[in-house]
């Protein structure tokens, strides 16, 4: 029987993908924005009726998420990134001045390889691709071990759609023979113009590639309610969010700070709307559940949802548990419920007042390097611009669910499902990734003179217009 490399197999189909994808951008580059409008137009409207087989594969194969959140999500995120795509011009002439002359032009990148994570995979790599049609790019997937069969099937129905409707074949790639040494082909690969860093981190981690790399992970974003904030609205929201999904989108809420003055409404209203408070006891039980090492859980409590969390550590919970509440008098060096969880776990602090709390979110974001987004409830101006204006962070949601705010959804954020995480020192942007990101701009100068003798033309004209006008009014009286 003969042996098959799994490496060599793996070096041999990565060198192929990008070799096929840089052939193809470079007839893709060449595309008309209306052009490249019009195959995104098609496969946001074609993919709909598949949405649901693939979020069913997505969540047997996971076993990560709610199969109803995902539905949801990805409905109202599809209608809001069709209109937001339409008035975005990413690639050719993208500024021009009054007499018609080019100023600025957006220019694609190239290749770029994603790096994919196991959580929503059917939500990544559909917003992924279609930021790189939008932008005239070639991208390559790069499935996580854990969703290698979701990841092909949402990519073979997309290339299907986007090669029917006019994009250049082998634009449009995804790794099927996955192993390390075939995914460091790729990154290091002179072809690869940018790495999109969703997920699968340790890759990034591992090595320099010598390329820009737009991190787009996730966050454990602290929310302060303030004691101007409508309490009611904001405890809402937040269990809402911190309960969607089972705590997987990239900015959901998980540590919850807020004033000593309306701590027992906040306490009250957090357990109305379907909070369990854990007891030390209950703590340890969770805790050793969850075993949470280097900022890492245990993966097999990753996208569970409170009811199973609560089972799994022998915690008995009501039927309308959403989140489990662990509350901590002070942050320490080695509290573990200050570490990254996906899932729906809250930490609680309470502070005396505004400024504290302040601190404490600062305290909270840069010890645990997670200065990706914050959230917080007031109506106080003062208070929203100290935070505005100190925390470091790429995002503040304000007075909104953290989880659907961070991602353009009735916000005024862009819409997007890749959140940059320049400020926890990785990446080179800290933005909502958009299609314009995947470009860059090239800037058209022109002489002062001729803009000089432009602008007295103008004035010229607009004089003598302004002599007749005068004119003809003189006559009409007469």
């Amino acid at each position: 029987m003969q042996q098959v490399d799994e490496d060599l197999l793996s070096i041999q189909e990565a060198r192929i993908l990008v070799e096929t994808a840089r052939d193809a951008q470079h007839l893709v580059k060449e595309y008309e924005q209306k052009n490249l409008d019009a195959i995104v137009e098609k496969l946001l409207a074609e993919i709909k009726p598949d949405i649901s087989r693939f979020l069913a594969t997505e969540i047997k194969e996971t076993n990560l998420g709610c199969y109803k959140d995902k539905e949801i999500l990805m409905e109202r995120l599809l209608k809001a990134l069709s209109k937001e795509l339409d008035q975005q011009l990413c690639v050719g002439n993208i500024v021009e001045d009054s007499a018609g002359n080019v100023l600025q032009v957006g220019v694609p990148l190239g290749v770029i390889p994603i790096l994919l994570p196991a959580e929503n995979t059917t939500l990544n790599v559909l917003y992924s691709l279609t930021i790189g049609i939008k932008s005239g790019n070639a991208m390559v997937l790069i499935p996580h071990p854990k969703a290698q069969k979701t990841t092909y099937l949402v990519f073979q129905k997309i290339r299907e759609i986007c090669e029917a409707n006019g994009l250049p074949k082998g634009c449009l790639g995804c790794v099927s023979s996955l192993t390390d040494k075939g995914v460091k082909e790729i990154l290091t690969s002179q072809d690869s113009a940018m790495i999109l860093a969703i997920g699968n981190q340790n890759y990034i981690n591992a090595a320099n590639y010598q390329r820009p790399i737009i991190y787009g992970g996730t966050g454990a974003t602290p929310v302060f309610i303030e004691r101007s904030a409508d309490v009611k609205k904001a405890v809402k929201a937040i269990v809402d969010s911190r309960s969607y999904d089972c705590g997987l989108l990239p900015a959901t809420e998980q540590y919850l700070i807020a004033e000593g003055v309306i701590a027992s409404e906040v306490r009250a209203l957090l357990q109305e709307y379907g909070a369990h408070f854990l007891s030390k006891e209950e703590e340890k039980n969770l805790l050793a559940l969850l075993q949470p090492k280097n900022n890492q859980i245990n993966p097999s409590c990753v996208g569970k949802n409170a009811q199973w969390l609560a089972k799994e550590a022998n915690i008995r919970v009501t039927s309308t548990t959403k989140v489990l509440v662990s509350e901590q008098d002070y942050m320490y060096d080695e509290d573990p419920f200050a570490n990254e969880m996906k899932c729906p776990v809250l930490a609680f602090y309470l502070e005396p007042g505004w400024m504290h709390a302040c601190e404490k979110s600062i305290r909270l974001l840069k010890e645990k390097n997670n200065g990706h987004t914050l959230a917080i409830h007031s109506h106080n101006k003062l208070v929203l611009k100290e935070f505005a204006l100190k925390k470091p962070v790429g995002r503040m949601i304000v007075n909104a669910p953290a989880s659907m705010a961070s991602m353009g959804l009735q916000s005024t954020l862009p819409v997007s499902v890749i959140l940059g995480g320049f400020t926890t020192g990785r990446g080179i942007s800290a933005k909502n990734i958009t299609a314009k990101d995947l470009t860059y701009v090239r800037e058209i100068s022109y002489p002062v003179e001729s803009l000089s003798e432009n602008k007295q033309s103008e004035t010229k004209s607009d004089v003598e217009t302004d002599i007749l006008e005068k004119i003809l009014k003189k006559i009409m009286e007469k």
